[in-house]
C-alpha cells in the first residue's frame, strides 16, 4: 500500500485539520514532496505540531519519514526525466535563497535519516562478514556503480581479495557465481530503480549457501529480502531518483570498522605488497623518489 492509499484508508479517522493536510497531499503530491516543514503548515494553515501529529495517525515516523514515503511514491511512478523536469520547475518557484536550503536540507536529511536506523552491531556484523570472507565479490548496476568502485577501492587499501563484477558482463559473472562458495561473500549494492537481476542472483546464492551483504535504500527493496544482512541508507533527492551522499558515507564508515579491527593483519598485508612493488616495479627506471607509494599503488588513488 503506497502513502496516498494509506492517506485514504485513514482520512475518515482524521480531524477536519488534519483532513486539509491530507486533501493538500493528495492533490498535489509532487508539490507536498519538496515542501519543507514550514512550507507545508502554510499552505494547509495548520501548526507543526498538528503536521507531526497527522503522520503519527499515519503510522509514519515524524515529518522526514513522511516525505521519504512521497518521494518513493513520486519515484516509482514518474519516470526519471518527469520528475527532474517537475523538480526543476518547483525549485524554481522558490527564492533563490531557498533553492540552496532545500537541496542542502535534502542531503542534511538524507544523512540523518540513514544513520538514525542504523545500529553499530548491525554494522559490526557487516564488518565481520567482510573480514572473515576468503574472496568478496562486489555487485552494483546504474547509479550504485560509484558506491561499488568507491567500496572495491577502500577493500583494496586494507587488503582484502575484492572483485567487482559487472551485470553486462555476463560471462565473468556467471563464472564467479558458479564457482563461489560458503566462505566468499557477495555484496550487493542497489538503489532504485532496482535492477531485477541482482535480487534472482542472492536467491541463487541463497541456495548455494554463498553468504550476502546487501546495501540497499530500505527493507523491503528486494534485494534485501534475499540477503544474510542489509544496510539501509536514504537516497531519495530533490533532483534525481537518488543521491549517494549515504551510501558513500556508510561504506567509508563500515570500512573504517575494518581497518580498526585489521590491526597487525593490515601491515602484514601493507609489507607484502611493498616486498611484491619491489621485486616487479624497482627496476622499471623511475627514480626512487618518483615511484609510487605502496598506500596509493594498493587503493588505486591519487591517479587521474
Amino acid at each position: 500500500m503506497d502513502i496516498l492509499e494509506v492517506i485514504r484508508s485513514k482520512y475518515p479517522q482524521l480531524s477536519r485539520t488534519q483532513k486539509r493536510i491530507a486533501d493538500y497531499i493528495l492533490e498535489q503530491p509532487e508539490e507536498a514532496c519538496f515542501a519543507s516543514l514550514k512550507e507545508l503548515t502554510e499552505a494547509v494553515d495548520a501548526t507543526e505540531v498538528t503536521v507531526m501529529n497527522f503522520t503519527r495517525r499515519l503510522g509514519i515516523d515524524g515529518f522526514a519519514g513522511l516525505k521519504r514515503e512521497l518521494q518513493d511514491y513520486i519515484r516509482i511512478r514518474l519516470s526519471p526525466n518527469e520528475k527532474i523536469s517537475r523538480a526543476v520547475n518547483d525549485l524554481r518557484v522558490r527564492r533563490k535563497s531557498g533553492i540552496f536550503s532545500a537541496l542542502l536540507e535534502n542531503e542534511l536529511q538524507a544523512i540523518s535519516s540513514t544513520y538514525a536506523s542504523l545500529s553499530e552491531e548491525a554494522l559490526r556484523e557487516a564488518a565481520a562478514m567482510l573480514r572473515q570472507a576468503r574472496r568478496i565479490f562486489l555487485l552494483g548496476h546504474d547509479v550504485s556503480l560509484p558506491a561499488v568502485q568507491f567500496l572495491r577501492l577502500r577493500l583494496h587499501y586494507l587488503g582484502f581479495h575484492a572483485i567487482q563484477l559487472e551485470l553486462a558482463d555476463r560471462g565473468q559473472l556467471l563464472l564467479s557465481l558458479s564457482q563461489a562458495g560458503p566462505e566468499d561473500l557477495f555484496v550487493a549494492i542497489s538503489f532504485p530503480s532496482h535492477a531485477p537481476e541482482l535480487a534472482r542472483i542472492g536467491e541463487y546464492l541463497r541456495q548455494k549457501g554463498v553468504p550476502l551483504l546487501a546495501i540497499t535504500d530500505q527493507p523491503a527493496a528486494p534485494v534485501a529480502a534475499c540477503a544474510d544482512r542489509a544496510l539501509t541508507c536514504a537516497t531519495g533527492d530533490l533532483l534525481f531518483y537518488n543521491t549517494l551522499t549515504p551510501p558513500v558515507s556508510l561504506i567509508n564508515l563500515l570500512c573504517s570498522f575494518l581497518a580498526l579491527e585489521a590491526g597487525e593483519g593490515l601491515q602484514q598485508t601493507r609489507r607484502g605488497v611493498e616486498e611484491a612493488f619491489e621485486a616487479v616495479f624497482a627496476d622499471d627506471g623511475a627514480p626512487p623518489a618518483e615511484r609510487e607509494p605502496c598506500a596509493v599503488l594498493l587503493a588505486g588513488e591519487g591517479r587521474g
